[in-house]
């Protein structure tokens, strides 16, 4: 018998299953891509936290603030932190807001703060920190106001390892604006007119030993004359901070400690105090 081709349509049944097929493979799709977003999402970095250094120094001679706990955002950095003490360089929060808090000894929490201070510090960057003045409301002539104050730029090591760099800072609330001469081996004046909370830049000095008069700011009269001897302390390649720290006139401020100048090294602990000159 002779068949007959015929045309035979597609069933309602396989058409369905053509639409279903499509549909299967459309949802498999957008469910890779899902998945790849999702992914991409898990595995995505995560930026590194950025830091500066900082070194923190205790200069404020009033009796009251003689030791203090220094918090850092709420958390107890510094306990118990003494007067011409100083931290090493650590590592702080950058870019951000922070909180610094001086609290009296043995307090249980920054709650209990005498003053606040907040800052942003440049990812990157060395600073250093210097407690000063007055948080007594009377006793301290003159009451010059309990602040940080804050240098940019400070170093934990000299720019040429033959010498000794040398930040001087004028954290003496008595004391008149002076200046510093170098009378040992005849480098003259290396500190002209600073003032109570100035700064110098970095003093980058060969590593000698040397001889400094503290002189008013005509460079006239001088108030006190102190040895620096950078060799016998073996500064070589080192950067330290120098401090006018103390009271002039002890009599007029309860009694504190008298002047002098100090050095703070990069690795903290004690200042280091500079004898008078012979």
């Amino acid at each position: 018998m002779n068949s007959k081709s015929k045309n035979i349509k597609p069933s309602v049944f396989a058409k369905a299953f053509t639409f279903s097929s499509a549909l299967t493979i459309l949802f498999s799709v957008v469910l890779t891509f899902s998945s790849c977003t999702e992914e991409e999402e898990i595995v995505a970095v995560v930026p590194s936290p950025e830091y500066a250094r900082v070194q923190v120094i205790h200069n404020s001679a009033d009796l009251a603030a003689a030791t203090v706990d220094v918090y850092l955002n709420d958390a107890l950095l510094l306990d118990n932190f003494e007067f011409r003490t100083s931290s090493p360089f650590i590592d702080a929060p950058a870019n951000e807001e922070i909180k610094i808090t001086i609290a009296g000894p043995n307090s249980t929490s920054s709650s209990q703060a005498i003053a606040d201070f907040n800052y942003t510090l440049a990812a990157s960057e060395t600073y250093v920190l210097i407690a000063e003045g007055i948080v007594s409301t009377s006793g301290y002539s003159p009451a010059t106001a309990f602040s940080i104050a804050v240098y940019a730029m400070g170093q934990e090591t000299a720019n040429n390892p033959a010498n000794t760099d040398l930040l001087v800072h004028h954290g003496c609330t008595d004391a008149p604006t002076v200046d510093v001469v170098e009378v040992g081996v005849g480098a003259g004046t290396i500190v002209d007119n600073a003032s109570y909370g100035d700064f110098t830049a970095y003093l980058e000095l060969a590593t000698n030993d040397y001889t400094l008069d503290i002189r008013d700011e005509t460079g006239a009269v001088t108030v006190a004359s102190y040895s620096a001897p950078l060799q016998t302390l073996g500064l070589n390649g080192a950067a330290a901070v120098v401090v006018a720290s103390g009271f002039l006139n002890p009599a007029n401020n309860s009694n504190g400690s008298g002047f002098g100048l100090y050095v703070a090294l990069p690795s903290g602990g004690n200042l280091v105090a500079l004898p008078a000159a012979k």
